[in-house]
């Protein structure tokens, strides 16, 4: 019975994979090995409507697409961009609002329960400083659990100088804030020389 609900989700994995990756560039976040990468190219199949040029790379804790795991649906995602996403709390409500829609979207569709109406996702911010955003993100897990899932986040925004790239990188995890893979998702720095 489990083998056969992993079969699907492994099956919906290699398609999103194969339909949205770009594996010809190296993942600017470094990660240890067991951190699976993945790296997206915008616009995103998924968010079109997100308006960026460059690239998203994301980092997946091992335990990622395993249900009780400590580390389950925590993840890291660097966005890499040519234009300045001037961050705000109600733009990042939106843009994580239009980013996770779409993304659940696509796999629910793809998914035997295609037929089943989901909750649109629903993001709350709060500004810390010019650089750092805390909040979360209630929305669908079609990869896994086919159930709501809030997401805490904790965004981290710079200017690469001499790159000329807008980083944000976007910690994600349903465990809170004081669980030890925040620190785990800390130490995954970006690989890019910015002074």
């Amino acid at each position: 019975m489990k083998f056969a609900k992993t079969v699907p989700f492994f099956l919906i994995l290699i398609i999103f994979i194969k339909c949205t990756t770009n594996n010809s560039s190296k993942n600017h976040l470094l990660a240890p090995d067991n951190w699976r990468g993945e790296i997206i190219k915008f616009p995103l199949k998924f968010a079109p409507s997100l308006k960026y040029s460059g690239t998203e790379y994301v980092r997946f804790a091992p335990g990622w697409g395993t249900e009780n795991a400590k580390d389950y649906f925590s993840y890291t995602f660097l966005w890499e961009t040519n234009e300045n996403p001037k961050l705000s709390t109600k733009k990042l409500e939106s843009e994580m609002e239009t980013y996770f829609d779409g993304l659940m979207s696509m796999i629910h569709e793809m998914s035997t329960e295609s037929q089943k109406e989901i909750n649109p996702s629903k993001a709350f911010f709060e500004k810390i400083n010019d650089s750092i955003y805390i909040g979360k993100v209630i929305t669908y897990d079609a990869f896994i659990t086919k159930k709501d899932v809030t997401l805490n986040i904790i965004v981290n925004y710079e200017f690469c100088d001499l790159a000329k790239k807008h980083l944000a990188k976007f910690n994600l995890s349903p465990q809170s804030p004081d669980h030890s893979i925040w620190k785990k998702m800390d130490n995954i720095v970006i690989d890019k020389p910015c002074e």
